[in-house]
């Protein structure tokens, strides 16, 4: 059977055969049930809303990803940690090469590496873990061996009266030591810049050595605050005190009473914060204290 179909832009008539009529019969009826669907059957509101992708993410593949970016995050912490002790070693650093009479110059030298290469591999979470946590522990021994050269070669250049190594306050310090600590108000890690002594309110304070008073006043963080140049660059600070027995441009001796003890400024309770400080810098005073003094 073939099919004529006749039009005026034709010069001639088109035929088609049988089966090529059945294919666009076929074709008529499928486009015919594809607009009755379209335009009769009712829209489904999930298809016409956009696709959130987060939302075809497994729910163990979103946690994993939380998981993985808090420990990101820790190391993170961990890592402005080392950073905040390279820095305060190398201040340390920078003032034992001049006590020591060293050039800057001399302490910048990297040290060399170099070799062949032999069996690699990727470090992975825990392991690095491992090395940042023994990077910490070896800053804070370097440290702790820097400052007792600094103590050292502070005490050979300076003279016996004016090296702070009495007591402040008759009593040991039992409260914060000099270093990193919970701080008592934020719960935050803080360097702690120097000696707590827990004492009543009205306990006596001495002058840990001689020197000139620069400055008696009150300050939001210290409270009333007593400072004394001992020269050579060297300051003691004497912190949350009630009473002050001294004026500034004063010459005082070691071991005469300054102040009494109080509970002024950032404080939990009556205590003397005590600070020895190098050219500006708070250094461990434990260094300076002599061994039945705390």
């Amino acid at each position: 059977m073939n099919i004529i179909f006749v039009s005026n832009t034709m010069a001639r008539p088109k035929v088609l055969t049988w089966w090529q009529a059945l294919l666009l019969l076929v074709g008529l009826l499928g486009l015919s049930s594809m607009l009755t669907a379209a335009f009769i059957l009712p829209q489904s509101n999930t298809m016409l809303k956009a696709v959130n992708p987060a939302a075809l993410l497994p729910a163990q593949f979103r946690a994993a990803k939380d998981e993985r970016q808090e420990h990101v995050n820790a190391l993170a912490i961990q890592l402005g940690q080392i950073q905040a002790r390279v820095m305060r070693l190398d201040a340390l650093g920078e003032r034992l090469a001049k006590l020591a009479g060293l050039k800057e110059q001399d302490l910048e030298v990297p040290p060399g590496q170099g070799g062949p290469i032999a069996r690699p591999y990727d470090l992975t979470e825990q392991e690095l873990q491992r090395q940042m946590d023994a990077l910490i522990e070896a800053l804070d021994h370097r440290a702790d061996r820097y400052g007792a050269l600094e103590a050292l070669l502070l005490q050979q250049s300076l003279k016996q009266n004016t090296l702070p190594s009495s007591r402040p306050v008759d009593v040991a310090y039992n409260s914060s030591s000099f270093g990193w600590r919970v701080d008592p108000f934020t719960g935050q890690m803080a360097f702690h810049e120097g000696l707590d002594f827990m004492a009543e309110i009205g306990t006596p304070v001495y002058a840990a050595a001689s020197g000139i008073v620069t400055a008696t006043e009150r300050q939001p963080d210290y409270g009333n605050i007593i400072k004394i140049d001992h020269g050579n660059g060297v300051e003691t600070r004497y912190a949350h005190v009630s009473r002050i027995w001294v004026k500034p441009g004063q010459r005082v001796e070691k071991g005469q009473v300054i102040a009494e003890i109080g509970n002024t400024g950032r404080s939990t309770g009556p205590h003397l914060h005590f600070e020895v400080r190098l050219n500006g810098v708070a250094i461990d005073p434990r260094r300076f204290l002599t061994p039945n003094q705390g």
